[in-house]
């Protein structure tokens, strides 16, 4: 085939890597997800993919423009008020240069005007909940129906609510007793419960996506068509949303394509690799130009085996959620240094949603200590990153490389917080977007 291929692009909220194929040290889980596990297995994994926020809107800007939060200018929720400046050159727009018809259907989390982020149709506008997948199955249906014969390649976003809180209003929870809890949390009543709502949920949108694939196999678009299965940050738990740690920036990445030998084979990505580098890398397979002014880079050498790495190190923001918060950190294979800009009274935000359930009640009471102005972890010693090495002798050189760099990162991307307090852009949200 010479058409180039369809795009979909279906994102959920706060999965981080809680997927059956992404067990691990790390996540371990007992998730019934065979249709996405199917999936990686006939595909490709990321393994070591994250965002660039640990937050909902700042990473899927990101993700849509391959700017960091700070550049475009979403630093904060869209359900609070903040936007992305329509300026922005988005996803959809590279695409539309490049002969692609353009399609949202569900949530997007960019903008409070979603005709500025360059699709070509939109569906109906209304309160997150319309956007779950139970609600919208239809539509997916619908749309490939509809669009099976189109003379241009298109390109899908579909946006989901799951798997945000509340879980219970969109699937039923699992048995407590097949939950694992992860390495950085305690095995508690209240958290097990909690998890075993949100197994539920991934488990539900496992089985949309089952009949997702299976349609578009029985309209024989399937061979034609990049499947990308992402989401936006970490696990929406304590010390990982809102977080800079890995359960807040490690992020799940699926692509299949099948008559492509670069997105089949099973292939497993350990390269580092961030959400900004989603865009340039569809460009760079669809044979379209990488934009110079954008801070991804394409991540297809890993895919053709030509390169073993695309970057040394990934960096990460975050400036506004609930509340004013500025953080910046960097990445490597190895280390992880976090600048905290404003002090708190306990070591990390626990965002409201989650106050409004036991798992936030339960550990807030065991984080009230003052938060440290920097931080510094050995990923090889303490994967989990327990032990703050900020002062230790051994790696006050090690520190000072990592500090600099972000520094450096900070100055070459124009970060506004080198010039003091980020004003909040905060406003009421009337109706929705």
């Amino acid at each position: 085939m010479n058409k180039k291929p369809n795009i979909i692009l279906f994102i959920t909220h706060d999965q981080g890597q809680y997927l059956g194929c992404y067990n691990s040290e790390h996540t371990p889980n007992t998730l019934n997800t065979p249709n996405l596990d199917a999936l990686a297995e006939k595909g490709v994994r990321f393994s070591n993919y994250f965002c660039t926020a640990p937050q909902c809107s700042p990473s899927r800007g990101s993700m849509k423009t391959s700017l960091y939060p700070h550049q475009n200018g979403l630093m904060g929720l869209v359900n609070l008020g903040w936007s992305m400046p329509s300026d922005n050159k988005t996803l959809a727009m590279y695409l539309k240069e490049n002969g692609y018809t353009t399609h949202l259907l569900g949530l997007q989390h960019e903008t409070l005007d979603a005709t500025t982020l360059g699709y070509d149709t939109i569906s109906k506008r209304g309160p997150e909940f319309k956007y779950s997948r139970s609600r919208m199955e239809k539509q997916y249906f619908k749309f490939l129906d509809t669009h099976k014969d189109d003379s241009q390649p298109f390109f899908l976003n579909i946006g989901t609510i799951e798997v945000h809180r509340p879980y219970r209003a969109w699937s039923d929870p699992v048995d407590s007793e097949r939950v694992q809890i992860p390495p950085y949390l305690p095995d508690m009543e209240e958290i097990r419960n909690d998890f075993a709502e949100y197994y539920g949920n991934i488990e539900i949108v496992d089985e949309t996506i089952g009949k997702l694939l299976n349609h578009l196999e029985h309209l024989g678009l399937m061979e034609n068509t990049l499947f990308i299965y992402t989401t936006d940050h970490g696990a929406p738990y304590p010390r990982a949303k809102c977080t800079l740690y890995d359960p807040g920036l490690k992020i799940l990445l699926i692509m299949y394509l099948p008559r492509s030998p670069l997105f089949t084979g099973g292939k497993v990505v350990e390269g580092l690799t961030s959400n900004i580098d989603l865009l340039p890398s569809i460009l760079d397979f669809i044979g379209g130009k990488i934009p110079e002014n954008i801070e991804g880079v394409s991540f297809l050498p890993l895919l053709e085996n030509s390169q073993k790495t695309v970057r040394s190190e990934i960096y990460a923001e975050k400036t506004y959620h609930e509340i004013y918060d500025p953080i910046r950190g960097i990445r490597t294979n190895k280390y992880k240094y976090i600048r905290n800009f404003e002090s708190l009274t306990t070591l990390y935000q626990i965002p409201g949603d989650m106050m409004m359930d036991d798992v936030g009640k339960v550990m807030i009471e065991r984080i009230q200590q003052t938060r440290p102005e920097e931080e510094f972890y050995d990923l090889d010693k303490d994967t989990n990153e327990k032990i703050n090495l900020i002062n230790e002798p051994n790696y006050l050189q090690v520190v000072k490389d990592l500090r600099n760099r972000l520094t450096d990162w900070m100055q070459r991307t124009n970060d506004p917080l080198l010039k003091g307090r980020i004003n909040d852009k905060r406003q009421e949200v009337k109706g929705h977007y």
